[in-house]
């Protein structure tokens, strides 16, 4: 059976139909953390929490951490041109570029030129793929990257990333945004659903 690839879906463009970029995760991180933080409920009539204390967000917010290997070794045995003139350096730059607004920089202002892009200065709309069951949309709040191994022309060609990002929920999608508002809508019911099969197996075990 064929592993699968975590990856990092990117769009200028917020409408069903546009073609995203791709950045693959080279190799699958050891470790994925996750992070949810309690919040109170938007106030309802009055200014006050309609649930109380107990007044909670639908859904909480969650936070991802995890760290990505980026290693030259594979292309440059085959010697591969762009990896032999530039090491890792364009796969660390393309996940650099999920920080950039769009139209602030020379990249953007391409992207910035399509019909109906993302406004200026607006992050790119990113999904978190890791596997089928788990699509979520996701900003992209905190990168370090340590490049720990160089080739002659001092190009990175060992390096290792560390991405932190918060969850994007259905509420907090553009006006329009459709792509990000159904990503969100589907991961949060695939969570639930999830969650009651869970209660169908201990009823299974009670019977």
């Amino acid at each position: 059976m064929t592993l699968l690839r975590g990856a990092l879906v990117s769009y200028t463009n917020p409408r069903a139909g546009s073609i995203p970029t791709v950045v693959v995760f080279q190799y699958n991180p050891t470790a994925v953390t996750r992070t949810f933080r309690a919040e109170a409920a938007a106030a309802g009539p009055g200014g006050a929490p309609g649930g109380g204390i107990l007044s909670g967000a639908w859904p909480a917010p969650e936070e991802y951490a995890l760290t990505l290997e980026l290693d030259a070794t594979d292309g440059l045995e085959r010697d591969g041109p762009v990896t032999r003139a530039l090491g890792i350096a364009p796969r660390i730059a393309a996940i650099e570029m999920l920080m950039q607004p769009v139209g602030t920089s020379l990249l953007g202002r391409l992207a910035a030129r399509r019909c109906a892009p993302i406004p200026a200065g607006t992050l790119p709309r990113t999904l978190f793929a890791w596997g089928p069951n788990r699509v979520t949309p996701v900003r992209l709040t905190s990168l370090v990257v340590r490049e720990t191994a160089f080739d002659e022309l001092l190009n990175p060609i060992h390096a290792g990333a560390e991405l932190g990002f918060s969850v994007i929920r259905p509420d907090d999608a553009d006006a329009g945004d459709v792509v990000t508002r159904a990503a969100a809508l589907v991961y949060q019911g695939a969570r639930e659903a999830k969650a009651l099969i869970q209660l169908e197996q201990i009823a299974e075990l009670q019977g």
